[in-house]
C-alpha cells in the first residue's frame, strides 16, 4: 500500500511490502528524475524472496522538497529515519545512480542498519561541479522539459528506446512529473557529493554492477568504486544503459539473487 509518513517536517511517500519477518528487506533507492515505480518489474522478480521496501527520496514521486538544498546526507537521513519508524533492523539497499550514493552514505553514518550493498550505475563520485551545475541552469531557464531527451538518450542502451517504445513512455512520463526544483536540488546535491575516502571502510558484501552503454555512470567509474570496498564483487550488464530495473529486469534481478544466495522462487 502506498503511504505518506511525516519525517523531519515533511512528508515521504514509500510503499512497504511486508511478507515476512524472517526475510531480508530490500529497499530501494532512486536514481535522479525517478520515483519508486521505475523498481515495478524488479519487484514482480524479487518480491517472493525478501520484503521490499519503496520510496521517494525528496522532491520525487510524491515526497515533498524541503525548503533547504539537501545533501547527500540529509538524503541518507531521510531515509535512516524511514527505516527506524517502520522498526526494520536492518535492510539490504539497492541504490541506483544518486541513490547508490545514498545508500553508501547510509553505511557511513549507520553501518549497523545494513547487512549487505547492491550498488548499480553509480560510483563515489558521478560528473563533476560544472556539469551538474551547467544542468541546474539549463533547468532554470526552461524547465526539465527541456533536456528531457537528452537525460533520456543517457538512460537506455542502443536501440532499446526504438524496440521498446512502451517503456520509453513509462519513463519520460515519471521524468517529467519530477519537480524542477526536486530535481535541481538532487543535481546541487550530487555537485557536492564525493564518498570515495570512505569506500575502503565499507565492510559488508556488495555488489557493484554497471550497464555497459551507461553514458552517465560508465562501466570504468564503477569498476573504480568496486576496486575500492573490501568485499566487492563486479557484474556487468551488456548492452544495458543506465536504468537496468527498466531495461533488463529479469538480468538485472537474477544477479541480485545471485549475489544474495538465493535462487528465483526459493524460501528464505
Amino acid at each position: 500500500m502506498l503511504t505518506n509518513i511525516k519525517i523531519n517536517t515533511r512528508y515521504v511517500s514509500y510503499e512497504y511490502l511486508k511478507l515476512d519477518p524472517k526475510k531480508s528487506t530490500l529497499v530501494f533507492i532512486n536514481s535522479l528524475g525517478t520515483d519508486h515505480r521505475i523498481w515495478s518489474y524488479v519487484v514482480e522478480e524479487l518480491g517472493h524472496n525478501f520484503n521490499i521496501l519503496k520510496y521517494d527520496k525528496q522532491g520525487h514521486g510524491l515526497s515533498e522538497q524541503s525548503t533547504k538544498s539537501p545533501s547527500i546526507s540529509q538524503y541518507a537521513d531521510d531515509l535512516i529515519a524511514l527505516i527506524s519508524l517502520l522498526s526494520i533492523n536492518q535492510v539490504i539497499p539497492v541504490g541506483l545512480s544518486i541513490g547508490g550514493l545514498i545508500a553508501q552514505e547510509l553505511y557511513r553514518k549507520r553501518p549497523d542498519m545494513v547487512e549487505k550493498l547492491v550498488l548499480t550505475n553509480t560510483a563515489t563520485v558521478i560528473g563533476s561541479r560544472d556539469s551538474w551545475n551547467q544542468r541546474i541552469q539549463a533547468v532554470e531557464r526552461n524547465g526539465l522539459a527541456s533536456i528531457s531527451d537528452l537525460i533520456l538518450s543517457r538512460w537506455f542502451g542502443s536501440g532499446f528506446a526504438d524496440k521498446n517504445p512502451d517503456r520509453l513512455a513509462i519513463a519520460r512520463a515519471i521524468l517529467l512529473q519530477t519537480s524542477n526544483s526536486g530535481y535541481m536540488a538532487a543535481c546541487q546535491a550530487l555537485s557536492n557529493a564525493d564518498l570515495t575516502a570512505y569506500a575502503p571502510n565499507i565492510e559488508v558484501p556488495t555488489l557493484c554492477i554497471a550497464g555497459a552503454d551507461d553514458q552517465a555512470t560508465p562501466t570504468d567509474v564503477v569498476i573504480a568504486m568496486a576496486n575500492l570496498i573490501p568485499k566487492s564483487e563486479f557484474y556487468e550488464l551488456s548492452g544495458v544503459g543506465h536504468i537496468p530495473c527498466l531495461e533488463a529486469e529479469q538480468e538485472f534481478s537474477q544477479v541480485i539473487l545471485n549475489f544474495l544466495g538465493k535462487s528465483a522462487g526459493a524460501d528464505s
